[in-house]
């Protein structure tokens, strides 16, 4: 089901019984068992995934670490050590400060006489799970399949991340589909043992701050430019996403300098309004790259579309997932790795709209009740109900979700039962920061979103992506600087928009701009409503008992004849009812 390298096992420590601590590791749909104490064992190929043992420490990694020859020179190692020894020698020397020196994309397993230690890179693209649910003992995983596969873990439904995935359309870090088995967050370490269990974030160190806006442009260039180069120094036929926007065009036209040879790749759609393939063109020519523009039938999209729903360890609506999962396929056999603009957005932040600004400042502080009947009298006048946005809301948080998912109380309605939010991942967010704390909310709500579909697809596809943004002195450096720098009114990345005005004439790319999308209402309605017929039928999910039969049919109905305001809504459901159909019953 899977191509990536990964590895799952099981840690339970003295005094909790006989100890135990094993490792299996996963590489294209095979696993094998851990060898014992003092062995090294990894698989080559373009998914590392390895572990070491030393005495009564060990350490399982998958992913990838750039520095990892640079570490291996600060440690007296031959250069070309192997990944799990440079890890072993960093961790006997520098501790847990072996984690700020790492620089990739990765997930970490350390297990240190009783305790064991799970780590996952801050940019969270490599997944890592955990399962309590026996006492003494804790399971651990890269693969969520594989976890969920051992003996001692229930495969069981967790209601509230369901209701999670109808309302934000995925499922964020610490939750999973699954009840005891968590995720962990990106950036962070659990420390496990027989005393306790806790959480730990390292803080980024501190960078050095530019003096002027054009001290921090050239700062960033170095930065990025550096780690675009890095990222493909060890690639023989290098390729890059390319979808019209200022973040992956900075990407290629940083790689076109250092790998002449680097081809772009853009999905276009022949719906004109998700179309940037012309943009795209432009961009690629001024900068002399070949450009590949990837069309895919609708054929195409419904086995990408059937593959997601066998494959995903979790539903997830993104839905860009299908073209997404498309491209990295088309890529897998042309190319070795390619390069991607993901972490751009996260990293410069984004203040919201002006609507969302206002509901969350102003209205917000309206009771729910008189502030829902004004917004029903503006939306009854032709000429005010634009403004009924900045009051229809029951959260204020509901206002800055990226797509529009159920309602709590539609959920209710599905569910039969009590909904909440406050325990996710978004809220917790969002109440972290002030109501008049616009851009660094907004910002932080879009690091609170996951990257499912990129992760998912590297996973199914076992396509090599890489992503410059996220390396971590890139990152830290643009995170760390003053707002204005990121941000001026009419200058969204405002750092990233000077940086690429370097390397291409703004008349090019400077124009409005959407999000890498999918038209699904079209891919909804096509065959006489195919998919919605197929995954909505009433007796598919009075057999699945997991949402009301007569609600889910309802809203199929409602759709069918013409109410597009339900195409998200619609989309999570048929993505849900074929996800179901593939993973069997959940308790």
């Amino acid at each position: 089901m899977t191509s990536e390298g990964g590895f799952h096992g099981l840690f339970q420590p003295a005094g909790q019984g006989p100890e135990r601590f094993t490792v299996a590791l996963i590489s294209d749909q095979k696993t094998t068992e851990d060898p014992g104490p003092g062995a090294t064992t990894a698989f080559p190929g373009r998914h590392l995934a390895g572990c070491q043992h030393a005495e009564r420490q060990s350490v399982a990694c998958v992913g990838e670490i750039y520095n990892a020859d640079d570490l291996c020179r600060q440690l007296g190692l031959a250069p070309g050590s192997s990944l799990t020894h440079m890890l072993m020698v960093g961790w006997q020397r520098w501790s847990l400060n072996l984690l700020t020196h790492l620089n990739g994309v990765f997930s970490l397993v350390l297990r240190d006489e009783n305790e064991l230690l799970l780590y996952r890179d801050p940019s969270g693209l490599r997944n890592l799970y955990f399962y309590t649910g026996q006492s003494g003992q804790i399971s651990f995983g890269t693969h969520l399949d594989a976890l969920l596969g051992r003996p001692e873990t229930e495969r069981r439904l967790a209601r509230r991340s369901l209701h999670e995935y109808l309302r934000f359309g995925d499922i964020a870090a610490t939750h999973t589909l699954f009840e005891e088995v968590s995720a962990i967050e990106a950036g962070q370490l659990l420390r496990w043992s027989a005393r306790c269990m806790e959480t730990l974030t390292f803080p980024q160190a501190d960078t050095a701050s530019p003096a002027s806006f054009s001290d921090a442009v050239e700062m960033a260039d170095q930065l990025l430019q550096h780690s675009v180069r890095t990222r493909l120094a060890d690639v023989d036929r290098p390729a890059a996403f390319l979808s019209g926007g200022m973040d992956s065009a900075l990407l290629c036209a940083m790689a076109s300098k250092f790998r002449k040879d680097t081809v772009a790749i853009t999905v276009g759609f022949d719906t004109p309004s998700y179309d940037e393939a012309g943009v795209a063109q432009q961009i690629a020519s001024h900068l002399g790259m070949t450009h590949e523009v990837l069309r895919f039938t609708r054929q195409e999209y419904l086995s990408s579309f059937e593959r997601l729903g066998q494959s995903t360890e979790q539903p997830i609506a993104d839905p860009a997932a299908s073209a997404t999962l498309l491209a990295f396929d088309h890529c897998r056999s042309r190319f070795d790795v390619v390069i991607d603009g993901t972490g751009a957005d996260e990293a410069v932040g984004m203040l919201p709209p002006r609507h969302v600004r206002l509901a969350v400042e102003y209205a917000s502080l309206i009771p729910r009740s008189p502030r829902l009947m004004l917004a029903r009298m503006l939306r009854a006048s032709p000429s005010l109900k634009g403004y009924a946005p900045v009051l229809d809301f029951e959260h204020p948080a509901d206002t800055m979700i990226r797509w529009r998912g159920f309602t709590r109380t539609e959920i209710e309605g599905l569910c039969d039962e009590p909904v909440r939010f406050e325990h996710t991942q978004f809220y917790r967010t969002f109440h972290r920061h002030p109501r008049r704390d616009h851009f660094e909310r907004y910002s932080a709500l879009m690091n609170a979103m996951p990257s499912d579909r990129l992760s998912q697809a590297t996973l199914i596809s076992g396509m090599l992506a890489r992503y410059p943004y996220c390396d971590s002195e890139t990152d830290r450096f643009i995170r760390q600087l003053r707002t204005d720098y990121r941000y001026l009114p009419g200058e969204p990345k405002r750092i990233l928009r000077a940086l690429l005005a370097r390397y291409l004439d703004a008349r090019i790319w400077d124009g409005p701009k959407h999000g890498f999308n999918f038209p699904m209402r079209e891919f909804l309605a096509g065959q006489n409503y195919l998919l919605v017929r197929q995954y909505l039928d009433a007796g598919l999910w009075r057999q699945t008992g997991v949402l009301r039969h007569d609600k889910v049919h309802s809203y199929a109905a409602q759709f069918i004849a013409g109410d597009d305001r339900l195409t998200f809504r619609v989309w999570s459901l048929v993505v849900l009812g074929a996800w179901l159909s593939n993973h069997g019953e959940l308790h």
